[in-house]
């Protein structure tokens, strides 16, 4: 048998380690010592959100009777105040269109304290003069005022105490024209006047209520007189104007007077020519013509005056 190569031996059986299959120690680094926190924070994360869902599912339907509810209601409001906001706003559109204007105009004036209504009588006022022949025309502004009365008011009570107010003027009138000559309208316009303004306004009073008139009056002539006189006085103007442009004529002469002597004064009586003495008298006798035609008209105007008065045929047109 052949021999064949030494084969090796095996190495002997190494001793095990006893340190080497003991556990090692737990790591506190690691992630598995909070595992069962975590499970637990989720398994009550879980409960927690089930228990919100079926909250949630149970209380739905309460929730949607309550949006509803309150929407009925909001709708309902909103209904009835449509018709105040709308008043509102065109309150407010006005107010902003009012200031708009005021402020374009600038301040308005102050309102009157007490309203003031003015009237004349519906009818024309007729008295007589003295003789009962001949009339008088009275033409009559009444002012009616009132405190704490608005002005529709106040026309009111002016219409309805205008027939009295007038009926008490025309017995004023009729008594002082019973008096007076036809012609004399002046003269009863004075008397009148004066009368009116001696008395307090006059009072009225209705349902406790007191308005005051203060009336005003005018008198004009009778169309006959008025007709008859106007002859009269077309001579009595027709001599003033003619009184006037002499007396204006004898103004001018006389200045034109003075002028030449000015001149004669200046030139010593040597050196005046004789054509300069001759203006000079011209003038001297030119002054004392249109002196003497001015006297003359003015005697003339004098004595129409004088015999108007002394027959009372003196006119006095008024109105």
């Amino acid at each position: 048998m052949a021999d064949g190569p030494p084969t090796e031996a095996p190495p002997p059986p190494v001793a095990s380690d006893p340190d080497q299959h003991r556990p090692a120690a737990p790591d506190a680094t690691r992630p598995g010592r909070w595992a069962r926190l975590v499970r637990a924070c989720r398994r009550s994360t879980t409960r927690l959100a089930a228990g919100a869902r079926r909250v949630a599912a149970r209380l739905a339907p309460a929730t949607r009777r309550f949006a509803a509810q309150l929407t009925s209601a909001g709708r309902r409001l909103a209904a009835r105040l449509a018709p105040a906001t709308r008043r509102l706003w065109r309150w407010l559109l006005t107010l902003a269109r009012t200031v708009d204007t005021a402020a374009k105009q600038g301040p308005a004036p102050p309102p009157p304290q007490d309203p003031i209504e003015r009237r004349e009588p519906v009818g024309p006022i007729t008295v007589f003069a003295r003789g009962y022949v001949f009339t008088f025309t009275i033409r009559a502004d009444l002012t009616w005022c009132s405190q704490g009365l608005r002005p529709d008011q106040l026309a009111w009570y002016a219409h309805y105490f205008l027939p009295p107010a007038t009926q008490r003027l025309t017995s004023i009138a009729a008594d002082l024209a019973r008096t007076v000559a036809p012609h004399r309208a002046g003269e009863l316009e004075a008397q009148l006047q004066r009368k009116l303004a001696g008395q307090e306004p006059w009072s009225f009073a209705r349902g406790g209520q007191t308005v005051t008139c203060r009336p005003e009056a005018w008198v004009q002539l009778d169309e006959r007189v008025r007709q008859a006189l106007q002859p009269y006085w077309e001579r009595v103007i027709a001599l003033d104007c003619r009184h006037e442009e002499l007396l204006r004529r004898a103004r001018y002469a006389e200045q034109l007077n003075r002028r030449w002597s000015a001149i004669l004064a200046d030139l010593p009586d040597a050196d005046v020519p004789e054509a300069v003495r001759e203006g000079l008298a011209r003038a001297r006798e030119r002054t004392l013509s249109e002196q003497r035609a001015a006297a003359r008209w003015s005697g003339e105007l004098l004595r129409q005056r004088h015999t108007g008065s002394e027959s009372e045929t003196e006119p006095e047109v008024s109105g």
